[in-house]
């Protein structure tokens, strides 16, 4: 039996997700904009003529542009990677291909339940009162959605929402025995 399972999921761009990326990048331009205007309008009030000067605030505003732009546009694209490795499955985000970032471990012997998201299973789920939902799925209508309910460090209830795959789901009946199996196509 393999000892280690990764598999990494693209969240896809759908709702508001879809715009996170052009707000990033709008923000750059728009926020030092309104910084520059709100500056030259307060500057005709007696006493603050010295903001007249925000306008020299500009090659500022484009250097830290040009430099912490591309690093906060990574945070516009998340995938989810899940690793199986000694009875823990370790969730973590990826932001852009730049950065990583463990999101949520759980340990898989105790799991409350594991069973595909479809309505003969689901009812646990969304039946629950849960501290934390985590959604590391690339939509909620990916064919192979399974959810797990486990408990935190605090013993509060928590569910998991992840896209399975054969040796995931291996893997997971190992440490526990009553996942609910399905076929997976890959």
């Amino acid at each position: 039996m393999d000892f280690l399972c990764e598999h990494v999921v693209e969240r896809k761009k759908e709702g508001l997700y879809r715009f996170k990326r052009a707000g990033i990048f709008a923000a750059w331009i728009i926020i030092p904009l309104i910084i520059v205007i709100a500056c030259m309008a307060l500057s005709s009030l007696d006493g603050l003529i010295f903001l007249r000067f925000s306008i020299f605030l500009i090659p500022l505003f484009v250097w830290l542009g040009l430099k912490l732009g591309p690093i906060t546009l990574a945070y516009g694209s998340e995938a989810y990677e899940y690793s199986i490795s000694s009875g823990e499955m370790t969730v973590s985000k990826i932001y852009g291909d730049r950065f990583r970032r463990d999101w949520v471990t759980l340990n898989l012997t105790k799991l409350e339940a594991c069973a595909p998201y479809t309505p003969a299973y689901n009812s646990d789920a969304e039946n629950g009162s849960f501290r934390q939902i985590y959604k590391a799925v690339s939509t909620m209508n990916a064919p192979n959605v399974y959810f797990a309910i486990f408990r935190d460090e605090q013993e509060k209830p928590c569910l998991l929402f992840f896209e399975a795959t054969k040796k995931s789901l291996k893997m997971i009946k190992h440490y526990y025995p009553q996942t609910v199996m399905t076929n997976i196509s890959e």
